[in-house]
């Protein structure tokens, strides 16, 4: 068997069909792996597929036991060069996925498996068949991605796996850079048009600050200029020379400082004239206050007279007490008048009773004169009641009428006194009189001449501070104009460097342009490779399609296509196509074998050039998964018989369900001791298969 390394014994726990760990000694021999499907062959070649890679037949394939609690992970132990090494992968968290593998040597020393083993690699040969390799150590040792595994093997048998990966990476290198330039192209342009419209939208708002120039003159100012004009601004509100700290302020800031200095006056000298103005309105309206309560103690004087004129002429000159008498006195006459009526009408209803001409008191039962007594009556029914009442009822109305006017005599005083304790408490307040000059009526023509005084005080500071108003609008105005030269010279300072990116980024344009031409370069140099690959594979391609000819009749015997090449029309793109020498004109076709044919040109071109001994590669295991899919018993021999002699060179592990055919052929083609026969048997969920070796 060749050089590199064989595989010396496997063991599997938890992967796929496996369940406890069990293991299985190679000793470096080839492995027959036989018996009926579901009892875990597969399982073993993909085992060994995953504790050298990490990677499943298909993405996202669970490996792990969905039955069994313990970690899944797979041991190899690998001989190399009479070097052994322990190969130990396990899986991560989850199913499927990631996994960690441990390389430890002879010595139990842990090593890289880049170190080790840097161009272990493989390569998919149909469903469930690997070829484990290593390329030669070269500069351009990186694989053509876009090959398939056919491809691959005749580039590497024909000497070309350099050219063909030269060429692959030329093809990678022009669509990263078709990617780029339409990537750099599209930036190009948005850049551009980007730095286009910055400019237009500068020279627009520049235009319209030239259309209204803040400045004197046609010409703007300088830079300097306006910086000038913004100290003398300040100095102008401060009332004083600029620091010389300023000299070294940029136009924005000094701009910044006279808006502060301009806040920092009109604060300070609004506030100084406005409060000056707050006392001198509440001194005028202290005067006012104190000129108006003695208007009103004015006013109520002369209601005050008034009503002492109209009382007195209401008494007559009467004291109202000896008025309150005569009224007493009337009232008693007048009821005493009013007895008089009575008893002169009882009288004379006594008088119509009795008819003598002496009649008796009743009262002091003297004898009185009939004639006498009528006369007597006579008189007193001849006294008026109503003069007695009317005069009652005009003494009572001038009593009502002094009662009112005393009544309105003490709410004058009374208000009098309230009006003279505030005119008193204003005084004190304005500081005008002295407290013992309390009721001293001041002068009424002094205070409306102060008041006048402070209402033209108040009147001129009001002027003052529209002054003050209009002198800050002035201010802030220049302080404006100098915000829009300031906007000015920023949007020419922006200008200047939009205009030097422009002319940088014009430059930058050329570059792309040279990339552009590289791009150009690449793709005749890559048709060149091209060119050359062809006329090579041209060249050889007869010998190649006779050794895949005699491999697949070697392999098929088949009766009608027995000849295999590969069409010029599709070069450098490796196809492999069929056809007949009984009729060499015919065309070479595709998809018109049976499934066992099928099958067996998969195989072909490992068969054909495995065994060449300048093959570009160093085959290392050969993994075939049931390869005898849909061939007879004749195809199967002449299978076993071609797997003897690759076995020669590599180590072969096969699983194939042809139990009794394999029992029966390998023996006879491959040398006693050469070989393993593994039959797993018996798989249950729990426990996995049973494994049964024999050594041939």
């Amino acid at each position: 068997m060749g050089r590199g390394f064989t595989v010396q014994s496997l063991e599997i726990e938890g992967f796929k069909g496996f369940t406890a760990r069990q293991r299985i000694d190679f000793d470096g021999r080839h492995v027959f792996l036989l018996g009926q499907n579901g009892n875990g062959k597969s399982s073993i070649i993909e085992a060994v597929r995953w504790g050298l890679f990490g990677s499943a037949r298909r993405p996202n394939e669970i490996v792990a036991n969905q039955g069994y609690g313990v970690r899944c992970r797979v041991d190899i132990s690998l001989v190399r060069d009479g070097v052994e090494w322990h190969l130990r992968r396990t899986l991560n968290m989850g199913t499927s996925g990631g996994s960690d593998a441990v390389l430890t040597d002879a010595q139990g020393t842990e090593r890289r498996m880049q170190e080790i083993m840097p161009q272990l690699d493989s390569v998919d040969a149909g469903e469930g068949m690997h070829i484990i390799f290593a390329p030669q150590s070269t500069p351009l040792r990186r694989q053509p991605e876009d090959l398939t595994a056919f491809e691959r093997t005749v580039f590497n048998h024909l000497g070309l796996t350099h050219p063909r990966a030269l060429l692959s990476h030329l093809e990678h290198i022009k669509s990263a850079h078709e990617l780029k330039v339409s990537e750099l192209g599209d930036e190009f342009t948005n850049t551009r048009d980007a730095i286009d419209r910055q400019i237009d939208g500068l020279e627009q708002r520049r235009g319209n600050i030239t259309s209204s120039p803040p400045w004197n003159g046609d010409l703007p100012p300088t830079v300097v200029q306006s910086e000038q004009k913004a100290r003398d601004l300040i100095a102008e509100i401060t009332g004083e020379q600029p620091d010389e700290l300023l000299n070294g302020l940029s136009l924005d800031a000094l701009i910044e400082s006279a808006e502060a200095s301009l806040d920092e006056r009109r604060d300070r000298d609004q506030t100084e004239i406005e409060n000056e103005l707050s006392q001198v309105d509440n001194r005028k309206e202290q005067f006012e206050e104190l000129f108006g309560h003695l208007q009103s103690i004015e006013r109520l004087r002369l209601d005050e007279q008034r009503v002492v004129d109209e009382l007195n002429a209401t008494l007559g000159g009467v004291p109202i007490d000896a008025l309150r008498k005569s009224v007493a006195e009337a009232r008693r006459k007048a009821g005493a008048l009013a007895l008089r009526l009575e008893m002169a009408d009882k009288t004379a209803q006594l008088l119509e009773f009795e008819q003598e001409e002496q009649i008796s008191c009743p009262v002091c039962a003297m004898s009185h004169n009939r004639h006498a007594l009528e006369n007597a009556l006579h008189t007193t029914f001849e006294q008026s009641p109503e003069n007695i009442s009317q005069d009652l009822v005009q003494l009572e109305s001038r009593i009502q009428q002094a009662d009112a006017l005393e009544g309105e005599q003490r709410t004058i005083f009374t208000a009098i006194d309230r009006l003279q304790e505030k005119a008193l408490e204003a005084k004190k307040q304005i500081n005008a009189i002295d407290a013992t000059e309390l009721y001293e009526v001041a002068d009424s023509a002094i205070l409306a001449a102060m008041i006048n005084r402070y209402a033209d005080r108040s009147n001129s500071i009001s002027e003052q501070i529209d002054d003050q108003y209009s002198w800050f609008d002035e201010k802030r105005l220049q302080l404006h104009k100098l915000e829009e030269e300031s906007r000015y010279h920023r949007i020419q300072r922006d200008l200047r460097e939009l205009h030097q990116t422009r002319n940088r980024f014009g430059r930058m344009e050329k570059t792309y342009g040279d990339l552009v031409s590289f791009g150009q370069s690449v793709r005749a140099i890559q048709q060149a490779v091209s060119d050359a690959i062809n006329e090579w594979i041209k060249k050889d391609l007869p010998e190649v399609s006779d050794n895949l000819s005699e491999a697949f009749a070697a392999l098929t015997s088949h009766p009608y296509y027995d000849r295999l090449a590969i069409p010029h029309a599709l070069l450098p793109k490796l196809e492999l196509r069929v056809s007949s020498s009984k009729e060499p004109s015919a065309e070479y076709r595709t998809g018109v074998l049976n499934g066992q044919a099928e099958s067996a040109l998969e195989l072909v071109p490992y068969f054909a050039f495995s065994q060449a001994e300048d093959a570009p590669i160093e085959v290392y295991l050969v993994l075939l998964d049931d390869p005898t899919r849909a061939f007879d018993e004749d195809h199967t021999r002449i299978l076993i018989e071609s797997l003897a002699r690759l076995g020669q060179n590599v180590q072969l592990i096969v699983a194939s369900h042809e139990t009794s055919r394999f029992r029966d052929l390998v023996p006879k083609n491959f040398d006693s001791g050469s070989y393993v026969i593994v039959e797993p048997v018996n798989w249950s969920h729990d426990d996995g298969p049973e494994l049964s070796v024999e050594t041939g």
